[in-house]
């Protein structure tokens, strides 16, 4: 999964927020990854970098995800991210 936008047009902070989002889960820090995502949507609603590390934290900890926010933010670059979020949801792979 890549932002769309380059790292030089973001924010240092989203950035900064970006990298520890993803260390966490790296990690296998779910939880923590989950409340440092959901605080960091509080500032940047709209980033899908931040919204599909969200959407696999929750997976990962039983939490609902939100399948039709998942699919509209569907490109070709990121499909098999949200398939993976969508089968440690529910068991099965995204179906189109």
């Amino acid at each position: 999964m890549r932002p769309q936008t380059k790292r030089e047009e973001m924010p240092d902070e989203l950035v900064l927020a970006l990298g520890l989002v993803w260390g966490h889960l790296n990690a296998r820090q779910f939880e923590q990854a989950y409340t440092l995502a959901k605080g960091c949507l509080r500032v940047w609603p709209h980033d899908r970098g931040l919204n599909l590390m969200h959407a696999y934290a929750a997976a990962e900890m039983l939490e609902p995800v939100n399948r039709p926010m998942l699919n509209s933010m569907a490109t070709p670059d990121c499909k098999e991210w949200i398939e993976l979020v969508l089968c440690r949801s529910h068991g099965t792979a995204a179906t189109e």
